[in-house]
C-alpha cells in the first residue's frame, strides 16, 4: 500500500484507470469528459492524494479559497453539494468559506459581497435568488457559478437538474404501476415549480387531469398537505415535489391509518440519505447533489471539460412505497 506521503499521479492513474496525462488534466483544467473527470475524482478521494499548491499560489496570486453560498443549512442536498464541492478543492489544497442567504435577496447579497471582499477565487451560488441583472452588478466578471439555475441572461455557467425528466419519470413509474389517479404535493421554490409544471403537462399528455395541492417545500408542509388530499379521496397516488414532503406525508398518513403503499403510493424526489430507511422505503427520484458540487467546483475553476451550462440528468430510484391501486384505478378503462 502507498503511503500518502509518497503519492503520485501514478498512483492515481492506476486507481483511475486512465494515464498520467489524463489526471493531469484533470487536476489542471484540461478537456476530458465528465464521466472520466468523475473516475479521477473519486481515486484522489480515495487516495487522500493532495498537491501542494503553495508555490503555484504565491505566483498566482490567488487565495485558494472558493466562496460558497447556499440557502440554508438544513436541506441535506446542500451538505451533498458541499461534499461534493470538498472532493474537488482539497486534493488541490484549495478550501471554501460557506455563507447562507436563508432564501432572502438582500442577505444572499450581503452574503455575497462579503465572500468577494475576501479574495475569493470563484463564487458558487446555490439556488440564488437574485436577478440576472442584480448578480451582474454584484459579480461583475470574478468567476461564479450558479447552481440550481438553468442558463439565463446572466454570463455565469450554470448547472441545472432536469427536472422534467425526474417529473417523467415519477409519473410513468405510477401510470405502469396502474395508477391514473395521481395527486401532486407542490414546491414554492424553483426546482419545486418546474416539477409541478412538468406534472401538468405529463397528466395533460395522458388524457388525465392535474391535482395540484400546495406545500412549502418542508416536512411540515407535506402533513399539512395531507389534510388536503382527504378532499382527494379517490387518489391512488402522489408525486411529492421532494423527499422532505414525502417525509411529513407518510407521518399525517400514518397518524390517519392510511396505509402506504396499499393504500396510497407515494413517490418523492432528491433521494435524500434517510428515504431508504422510511417504512416502507421511498421511491423517489435522485438528485445526485454531490455529484453536482463537484461539477460545480470544476466550472469554478475554469475547466473546459465541464460545458458553461450542464444539465445533470436524475435517476428513478424504485423501492416499495409504490403498488397497483387496491381493487385498480377506477378511471382505468375494464
Amino acid at each position: 500500500m502507498v503511503s500518502r506521503r509518497n503519492l503520485t499521479i501514478l498512483d492515481v492513474a492506476h486507481t483511475a484507470g486512465v494515464s498520467t496525462a489524463t489526471v493531469s488534466r484533470a487536476l489542471n483544467g484540461g478537456k476530458i469528459s465528465t464521466r472520466t473527470l468523475l473516475r479521477v475524482d473519486d481515486a484522489v478521494r480515495k487516495l487522500g492524494y493532495q498537491r501542494n499548491t503553495l508555490a503555484r499560489g504565491l505566483v498566482t496570486g490567488k487565495t485558494g479559497i472558493v466562496g460558497v453560498c447556499v440557502p440554508d443549512v438544513l436541506g441535506p442536498l446542500y451538505a451533498q453539494m458541499a461534499r461534493g464541492i470538498e472532493d474537488v478543492l482539497t486534493p488541490l489544497g484549495m478550501q471554501y468559506t460557506l455563507l447562507t442567504s436563508s432564501r432572502d435577496g438582500g442577505r444572499e447579497g450581503a452574503a455575497t459581497r462579503f465572500l468577494l471582499e475576501q479574495q475569493v477565487d470563484g463564487l458558487i451560488l446555490i439556488g440564488s435568488q437574485l436577478s440576472a441583472p442584480e448578480l451582474t452588478a454584484l459579480v461583475g466578471d470574478r468567476p461564479a457559478v450558479l447552481v440550481q439555475r438553468e442558463a439565463d441572461a446572466t454570463p455565469y455557467p450554470t448547472l441545472s437538474l432536469d427536472n422534467a425528466q425526474g417529473a417523467q419519470a415519477a409519473l410513468e413509474h405510477l401510470f405502469e404501476n396502474g395508477h391514473r389517479r395521481v395527486a401532486h404535493i407542490a414546491g414554492v421554490r424553483r426546482d419545486g415549480r418546474a416539477r409541478q409544471e412538468a406534472y401538468e403537462g405529463v397528466m395533460r399528455a395522458a388524457g388525465l387531469t392535474p391535482v395540484v395541492i400546495a406545500s412549502d417545500s418542508t416536512e411540515s408542509g407535506g402533513t399539512l398537505a395531507a389534510a388536503a388530499l382527504a378532499d382527494y379521496p379517490e387518489a391512488t397516488a402522489v408525486f411529492c415535489s421532494n423527499d422532505r414532503v414525502a417525509l411529513g406525508l407518510y407521518h399525517a398518513l400514518r397518524g390517519r391509518g392510511v396505509r402506504v403503499p396499499e393504500d396510497l403510493s407515494v413517490v418523492g424526489f432528491d433521494d435524500l440519505p434517510w428515504g431508504e430507511y422510511l417504512a416502507p422505503p421511498l421511491t423517489t427520484v435522485r438528485q445526485p447533489g454531490r455529484e453536482m458540487g463537484r461539477l460545480a467546483a470544476r466550472l469554478v475553476l475554469g475547466e473546459k471539460a465541464v460545458t458553461e451550462s450542464t444539465s445533470v440528468e436524475p435517476e428513478l430510484v424504485v423501492r416499495a412505497s409504490v403498488c397497483a391501486p387496491r381493487g385498480g384505478d377506477p378511471s382505468l378503462p375494464a
